[in-house]
């Protein structure tokens, strides 16, 4: 008789975890919030709420401790964490070695002091994932002054409030 047949039957294949998934668990446990987590990528705090549920359900193990307005991180969700960022920081490379060229150099970004706490930082920091030999200089000022700077070509992008009534609009802005 074959030695291959007198193998026990292999376990089901185990289920592959979603990388958006991921992504979700590790940005609540990063921002501690899942209203804050929501804010950031874009989507309701039940929807993310809905992920994790399931994520758990795979899992079969508790991720989050859920207090009032806050989350951390169960021992197990603490394993997850390290794995979590491991294989986001893996997919990323992947991808990023067949579909996007190295890009290189320094660019100088102009932004509004209204705007620069909102969403600088969580831009910049995919930006930086995407691009990291990008180096991104940021000059807040105001929007009358970023436009002069990038009129003298000291700035490459700027990123301005609109101007005022009768002002003809620059550049491209959403509608």
């Amino acid at each position: 008789m074959n030695q291959l047949s007198t193998i026990a039957p292999s376990r089901a294949a185990l289920p592959l975890l979603d990388s958006e998934v991921l992504r979700t668990f590790v940005t609540i446990a990063e921002s501690g919030s899942f209203t804050r987590a929501a804010q950031q990528l874009f989507r309701t705090p039940s929807a993310l709420s809905m992920q994790i549920k399931r994520l758990e359900e795979i899992l079969g193990q508790t991720l989050f401790v859920r207090e009032a307005r806050h989350v951390r991180l169960t021992a197990e969700g603490e394993v997850l964490l390290g794995y979590g960022r491991r294989l986001l920081k893996l997919n990323a490379e992947a991808v990023t070695q067949f579909l996007a060229p190295t890009i290189e150099g320094r660019v100088g970004l102009g932004i509004t002091d209204d705007v620069v706490g909102r969403i600088l930082p969580t831009v910049l920091a995919q930006f930086a994932r995407s691009h990291p030999a990008v180096q991104v200089d940021v000059e807040v000022g105001r929007s009358k002054d970023l436009l002069a700077r990038l009129d003298e070509g000291e700035l490459d992008l700027a990123l301005v409030m609109a101007g005022g009534p009768g002002q003809a609009a620059r550049g491209d802005c959403p509608q």
